[in-house]
């Protein structure tokens, strides 16, 4: 058992292509009539979705509505956490949503930290976010807190300021 290779021929090479061509042209010529209408379906017009088909056909898109507003009013109630518009955090501080503002980035944890410190002893909602730019890792602080881009964008220049940051970002939260 010194010579493990299976020998193939020219003529094993060609069955091989043979047979790959024959499967290749099976598949098409099967996805083809598959994919071919049949004169009965074009008859019929457009296909329309089951759930909403007698009214969008009808034309009456507002009575749908009108039976939706109807139906909210009849006992439907959602969690509050869906009406919420204020971005929630995780147990150790970071945003779980909404939007935030970069402050500084540092190679190491140490830096990140301590600006952590010093925006959350000035009362901002500062954390750390470890993220990977170009194979490095790098921690960003952020201060986090606002339900609108345009909030976060309003309040960037206070909160640089605080921090001491000369490239301020508004970007999402975390």
């Amino acid at each position: 058992m010194k010579d493990a290779a299976i020998p193939l021929s020219r003529g094993h090479l060609y069955a091989l292509g043979a047979m790959s061509m024959a499967l290749a042209f099976l598949a098409f010529f099967v996805g083809l009539a598959l994919g071919q209408r049949t004169p009965e379906a074009e008859a019929e017009g457009p296909v329309v979705l089951p759930l909403v088909a007698d009214q969008v056909q009808g034309g009456s898109l507002e009575a749908l509505l009108a039976r939706v507003s109807e139906a909210q009013g009849a006992g439907v109630s959602f969690p509050a956490e869906l009406g919420s518009s204020a971005p929630s955090a995780s147990v150790d501080g970071v945003p779980t949503g909404g939007w935030a503002v970069q402050v500084g980035e540092y190679p190491e944890i140490e830096g990140a930290d301590r600006l952590v410190a010093q925006l959350r002893e000035a009362g901002l909602p500062a954390y750390r976010v470890r993220v990977l730019v170009d194979g490095h890792r790098r921690e960003r602080v952020r201060v986090a807190g606002y339900s609108t881009r345009e909030s976060a964008a309003i309040a960037m220049a206070d909160v640089a300021s605080r921090a001491g940051s000369a490239s301020p970002a508004v970007v999402p939260a975390p």
